[in-house]
């Protein structure tokens, strides 16, 4: 019962956050420039945050582009939440081995399979890739096989 009621509080704030961004046509850059600065961000804390430039950022503040409703959504989020708290649980996340590959839980092998080739061959550290990146797609790879998938380990 906890449960559903938790998940209706989330689905009404999601529901609330996104009428408040629908009802703006556009943020105004002092707009996002006060969010950012409610939530105890920089703009260069935001930039690493999110993964875009510090520069994209300033313009986003100065009103020289038009700001994202992604963006405006999570500086309306990270008022509630800290940055530090949001990386932390990013870490903590957990993902099912269909969740790391891209494919469907009931997928057959060939998918599967085809899965991991792609995925390896981006991510693989002699191809730019991280080390951690690929140590995590192994992982998945032998759930998958260890599922009764009948997978040849070759990765």
């Amino acid at each position: 019962m906890g449960i559903l009621v938790c998940q209706a509080e989330n689905t009404l704030r999601e529901m609330e956050l996104v009428s408040i961004l629908s009802a703006m046509r556009t943020l105004l850059a002092t707009e996002f420039s006060a969010l950012l600065d409610r939530a105890g961000l920089s703009q260069a804390a935001f930039g690493r945050l999110t993964g875009v430039t510090a520069r994209q950022v300033n313009n986003w503040a100065r009103g020289r582009g038009a700001i994202p409703r992604w963006a405006a959504l999570l500086a309306v989020a990270l008022e509630e939440i800290r940055a530090d708290e949001l990386e932390r649980r990013l870490r903590e996340a957990e993902f099912a081995w269909h969740e790391t590959l891209g494919v469907w839980p009931n997928a057959d092998k060939a998918t599967i399979r085809r899965a991991m080739t792609r995925l390896a061959q981006a991510n693989h550290p002699d191809k730019g890739g991280s080390h951690e990146n690929m140590v995590r797609l192994n992982a998945a790879y032998a759930a998958a096989c260890a599922r009764g998938a009948g997978l040849a380990s070759d990765y």
